[in-house]
């Protein structure tokens, strides 16, 4: 098992055509290892791995007849505004070849594992190598897309896709909320706009309370959830979720739940509404 993140094979790949100066060259995009190279249209989710590959070309051996490989490469993923998402992986690759070997070329395959809660949009991975031995360096540039909320319009703290399930692991909302007498009623939820500290720091809560169509409180509960940590690259929305339990005598009609969340870093406050029915 590889350890995400981390090098894990070093391949001396023969080419057909020759590289004059240090180059890197065939990158590659996949979503597991030794899998096919995505489509440039692919974008990868949120806590996702890219598994890259590349070649290095270009180089200058030392020696007549051992030849001897002295380079160093060194990786980084940088979203559209220029913030590293991932800490520099960094590698060394030192190989002695045979005069036969001239047109080979080392291959470098790793790991990235993509930050959680990514907005949808541009990234690139950023490569760089150094020849120690002709004293010569190259770059490298490799867009692609990541693909999670839209978070352009969101300013202010707030709830995003609120929505009503019929089970804890439904994968589609419910057209029309209505539950039964008895029945759990579970809802899922991003919340986003929240500050952020020191350190990507955040600490963000929520709490709820259900009222009858009469405007009388049935249920309250002011703490449901408290989501606190930091992280490397911002994190831009946290997930929620919450569950009611009905009883059996409760009278059917209409009934709405108040989502409250609280920003503790941004001194901020957000109450959202949502309506479901007993029937």
């Amino acid at each position: 098992m590889r350890l995400p993140g981390a090098l894990l094979i070093l391949v001396l790949a023969s080419h057909a055509e020759l590289v004059a100066e240090l180059a890197i060259v065939q990158p590659q995009l996949a979503q597991f290892d030794g899998g096919p190279a995505v489509a440039k249209s692919f974008a990868f989710a949120s806590a996702e791995s890219i598994f890259l590959s590349f070649d290095i070309a270009g180089f200058k051996p030392s020696g007549d007849e051992d030849l001897k490989l002295n380079l160093s490469w060194e990786c980084q993923v940088f979203d559209a505004a220029g913030l590293a998402m991932t800490a520099p992986q960094k590698g060394d690759v030192k190989v002695d070849l045979a005069p036969e070997d001239k047109k080979w070329r080392p291959r470098i395959r790793l790991e990235l594992p993509l930050p959680q809660a990514l907005p949808s949009g541009a990234a690139e991975i950023r490569l760089t190598a150094v020849d120690h031995v002709g004293a010569t360096k190259a770059a490298l540039t490799v867009p692609f897309q990541t693909r999670g909320l839209n978070l352009a319009a969101v300013t202010t703290l707030q709830p995003l896709r609120f929505r009503f399930l019929r089970s804890e692991d439904a994968p589609e909302a419910l057209t029309v909320p209505a539950y039964k007498q008895g029945d759990m009623v579970w809802a899922r939820f991003e919340f986003a706009g929240y500050k952020l500290g020191e350190g990507n720091s955040f600490q963000v809560g929520y709490g709820l309370e259900v009222f009858r169509a009469n405007g009388e409180s049935l249920f309250k509960q002011e703490e449901a959830a408290n989501e606190t940590g930091k992280s490397f690259y911002p994190r831009r929305y946290l997930l929620g979720a919450l569950s009611l339990q009905l009883t059996k005598d409760l009278d059917p009609g209409e009934y709405t739940i108040a989502l409250r969340i609280r920003d503790s870093v941004g001194a901020q406050q957000s109450e959202t509404k949502h309506a479901f029915r007993v029937e």
